[in-house]
């Protein structure tokens, strides 16, 4: 299988609130057009060096990747991609040849 990253995003989860069960109230801010070959170590110090900057305290920030997944005998080049997005720290899954991946750090 080959595995290419088509695009890349920074999500940032703040908690704005709780709710009557006490489950956190997570309002999501993204921030796209990420270049697919920054480092690792680069997006978490734009990370870190964004978190206090938010009124509200921060619940989980990474960054999400759409990828496209094509067999590696396959030698067409048709471009077939999903977006996706995380929520709860999760990723979530696309539909089509593509599917999203989600890489971060959890601050409570």
């Amino acid at each position: 299988m080959v595995v290419s990253t088509l695009n890349r995003h920074l999500l940032v989860q703040l908690q704005v609130g709780q709710s009557a069960a006490g489950k956190p109230k997570l309002h999501n801010r993204a921030y796209p057009h990420v270049d697919v070959q920054a480092s690792d170590t680069a997006i978490n110090g734009v990370l870190q060096a964004l978190a206090p900057l938010f009124g509200d305290p921060v619940y989980a920030m990474g960054r999400v990747d759409t990828v496209q997944i094509q067999d590696s005998s396959t030698t067409s080049s048709s471009s077939g991609g999903s977006s996706g997005a995380a929520s709860g720290g999760g990723a979530g899954a696309g539909s089509g040849t593509g599917s999203s991946s989600t890489t971060g750090t959890t601050s409570a």
